[in-house]
């Protein structure tokens, strides 16, 4: 299954914070740097004494510049410290001992410098939301949050920066601002977010998560396994060196995939999930394994999933522009299945009873037949399938995948739908339109209700 999402554009700093945050490659300590952009506002004013403006070592800044230059020192020095290791360079932007937070960003810290980053940067903070009173009370003086937008790029894997983004609270105390939680705004989980994160190296595989080390180091094998099987069939030139990440718990899934809830994730074994930008080939993605769905999968199960997962990195990592749904998915499964020899009505029951109980399907699947939250997804899986399966039946796979590509290739001004592209890519690549297609696919399945 693919997460598709577009990435927004990342503000640069504003010149005054850079300046402050560049102090940071002299001898200026962090506490130093805060303690010089405290919560002040300094008016200027025409005809205003220039010996007194020189004698002020506060920038003239009104009190919202100023906090989020604050905020821009504590994140240069943590993306500092994540690129030194200095653990304590980390800790002294985060409030005092004792908290939760304190506690998660200690281990989000130990996490990072786990992984084999190329770079760890942030962007410029903005404004969130204003605190209520009662909140503001809660956290401390002045509390007020702020969001960021940061990049990383996993060394050897990523083909472009990778975003994230967290909204923390400051709260101002002596020494300067100080960070003391993230809760009060959206902070999606990050893999090292994830207690007890490790990582595990396969062959072509990085697995990262906090899974138990042997289904880890199963689930690399696994995948090492699929990247072969799926440059059989779709060819080398595609990104295969994959990161796949394993949480422990659904809540851990739900949550990594930015979702509040986990309504319909029960039928969701494992997704692909990374930025999607028209004309652009994608240049990160992840897989994230639902784990309380996919160790419920027999292994020939778990080999479909995970083959099926990377067939979706192969196509997005080698291609330019979107495919329909059912096209996308049932190239997926036709990668995942191969081998198999498994019987197709057995594999896709419950499309096959619907049909039986004359409630096939009328039309190929499109993206609302893929929405777990709000139908059951089984079928639809299943007809994208049988649509792929039989059109490699009648014409070939090797036809089949250059028509997949060619609608993949197509000119994306003026955001050509792709189910329109497909459809005008039908006759050039088997001679007969989609409609006619369509409807010897739904008499195959009606062939298939009959065994």
């Amino acid at each position: 299954m693919i997460r598709r999402r577009r990435v927004a554009a990342i503000a640069l700093c504003v010149g005054f914070a850079v300046g402050i945050a560049g102090q940071m490659n002299g001898n200026v300590s962090l506490p130093d740097l805060i303690g010089s952009l405290g919560d002040k506002a300094v008016n200027s004013q025409p005809g205003q004494n220039s010996s007194n403006q020189a004698a002020s070592s506060v920038p003239m800044v009104d009190q919202q510049t100023g906090r989020l230059a604050a905020v821009q020192v504590l994140l240069s020095a943590r993306a500092a410290a994540v690129k030194s290791g200095d653990k304590s360079l980390w800790m002294a932007t985060v409030d005092l001992p004792g908290s939760s937070f304190r506690r998660r960003q200690s281990l989000g810290f130990d996490n990072l410098v786990k992984l084999p980053l190329g770079q760890f940067t942030y962007g410029a903070a903005r404004l969130a939301p204003a605190l209520s009173a009662t909140r503001v009370r809660q956290a401390g003086p002045k509390a007020w949050a702020a969001t960021v937008t940061g990049t990383y790029t996993l060394a050897g894997l990523d083909r472009a920066p990778q975003s994230f983004e967290a909204t923390y609270t400051l709260v101002q105390r002596p020494g300067g601002w100080r960070m003391v939680d993230d809760a009060d705004g959206a902070s999606p989980l990050q893999m090292w977010d994830l207690p007890g994160m490790r990582v595990v190296r396969g062959k072509s595989v990085l697995v990262i998560g906090n899974a138990p080390a042997s289904r880890m180091r199963d689930y690399s094998a696994i995948a090492d396994s699929a990247v072969r099987r799926v440059s059989g069939y779709w060819g080398t030139v595609w990104s295969s060196h994959v990161v796949l990440v394993t949480p422990s718990t659904s809540e851990q899934f739900a949550r990594l995939l930015a979702r509040s809830g986990g309504e319909g994730l029960d039928q969701v074994a494992a997704i692909t999930q990374g930025v999607v930008e028209a004309g652009q080939q994608a240049q990160g993605d992840r897989v994230v394994i639902n784990p309380t769905a996919f160790t419920a999968l027999q292994p020939a199960g778990r080999r479909v999933v995970i083959t099926h997962e990377l067939t979706h990195v192969a196509t997005r990592s080698s291609t330019d522009s979107p495919v329909p749904i059912w096209l996308a998915e049932g190239m997926a499964d036709y990668v995942g299945y191969s081998g198999l020899d498994l019987p197709r009505e057995r594999v896709a029951r419950e499309l096959i009873t619907l049909v039986r109980a004359g409630k096939g399907p009328t039309r190929l699947p499109t993206d609302v037949d893929f929405d777990p939250a709000q139908s059951k997804i089984a079928p639809s899986y299943s007809a994208s399938w049988l649509a792929v399966s039989r059109l490699v039946d009648l014409y070939g796979r090797a036809r089949v995948v250059a028509f997949y590509r060619l609608v993949a290739s197509a000119p994306t001004a003026g955001q050509a739908d792709p189910d329109a592209t497909a459809s005008l890519a039908f006759p050039r690549s088997f001679g007969v339109t989609e409609a006619q297609f369509v409807e010897g696919w739904k008499r195959y399945l009606g062939t298939l209700a009959l065994r």
